[in-house]
């Protein structure tokens, strides 16, 4: 027993060791900016890689480790989205730093012309898709197909550009 656990904390600081610059870079692209949240996220990704590490595969090459790795930190970033919700992202926070007062309100006023550009199937799936729900998720909850939901995200996009465009254009 006591080499099993022996063996769990050397494959553990063998993966921390060879993929912690990922497991930092993966963070910071799920973050939106923020260095507290990346580094909540890399403690978070380091927990769930210690509490599944029993899940990998004895022996599995380095890109299986590699793969698994990603898959951890991908579980970690839904869990996150998902209980969290769409204050997650510190958009608000990132606003203030980043924009002055006037760019912010154009900004909100086409966050505003966007919404009521959507319509409710696409506005619900808008929603659904902040929270960090995948796009299968989406059709079970809505109760469509996938394709249909992709086919409805890609307009939401269109019409964000639109907007988008147009407001830019005003100015």
């Amino acid at each position: 027993m006591a080499d099993d656990e022996g063996h769990k904390y050397k494959t553990f600081d063998d993966l921390i060791i060879r993929y912690r610059d990922l497991i930092r870079r993966l963070c910071w692209r799920n973050s939106s900016g923020s260095e507290v949240l990346c580094d909540e996220l890399v403690q978070d990704c380091y927990l769930s890689i210690w509490f599944h590490i029993a899940s990998l595969r004895p022996g599995a090459h380095t890109l299986q480790q590699m793969a698994w790795v990603m898959w951890q930190c991908r579980s970690v970033f839904s869990h996150h989205r998902r209980n969290r919700g769409p204050e997650w992202l510190p958009i608000n926070e990132h606003l203030e730093e980043t924009l002055p007062e006037q760019d912010e309100h154009k900004l909100r006023e086409t966050i505003e012309d966007l919404a009521v550009s959507l319509s409710d199937k696409e506005r619900s799936t808008l929603c659904l898709m902040l929270e960090g729900f995948q796009q299968r998720e989406i059709a079970v909850k809505m109760g469509v197909k996938p394709d249909s939901v992709n086919k409805t995200r890609q307009r939401i996009i269109q019409k964000m550009q639109q907007v988008y465009s147009d407001n830019i254009s005003i100015q």
